[in-house]
């Protein structure tokens, strides 16, 4: 396992434009990275492109990095952000039936999909609301698709801490959101 304080005298020797410590930095993420697009994208040649598009971002972004900081954070950020911006591009185009039938459907549905919006927009404060560790632990692995022993390499953390992290978060939101539950 890599530890937090390599990378970050990588990111430092990054920042002086050093192309070796970039490599080196590059050949310790790169499975991980492309892991996580792969996951994100589910195409195989995607995820190496947004891999590498992630690398190149991460490089051109350099002087704006903080290796106190978390630059590994920094590089999840940018291929999340890319994978998402891939999915809403690829995105097919949604079939809408005639405009009566549509009209209908929405009429019949609308106290349904009132309260699905509120639900999905009360779950997205609630998990903005979670400490900053157990909200990484909780997207990374609900949304991210990641297990638990993925979560701790990604994180530079134990297993027990992700467990943890995972029960605080669930907690947390059960008790944030216990009035959507009848």
């Amino acid at each position: 396992m890599i530890t937090e304080e390599k990378i970050a005298v990588l990111v430092k020797e990054i920042q002086r434009n050093n192309q070796d410590c970039f490599k080196e930095f590059f050949f310790i993420m790169q499975p991980i990275v492309f892991s996580f697009i792969l996951k994100y994208t589910s195409n195989r040649e995607s995820a190496e492109d947004l891999t590498q598009e992630t690398f190149i971002r991460f490089w051109a972004s350099r002087d704006k990095l903080d290796y106190n900081s978390s630059p590994k954070g920094y590089l999840f950020k940018i291929a999340r952000n890319l994978s998402l911006n891939y999915l809403v591009r690829e995105k097919k185009p949604l079939k809408i039936p005639n405009e009566d039938d549509y009209l209908i459907l929405l009429s019949q549905n609308r106290e349904d999909e009132l309260r699905r919006v509120f639900f999905h927009d009360d779950c997205q404060k609630a998990i903005n609301m979670l400490p900053e560790r157990c909200r990484a632990t909780f997207l990374l692995s609900r949304y991210g698709g990641f297990n638990y022993y993925e979560i701790a390499e990604i994180m530079d953390v134990s297993l027990q801490t992700v467990k943890n992290q995972m029960n605080k978060a669930i907690s947390v939101l059960k008790k944030l959101l216990s009035y959507h539950i009848d």
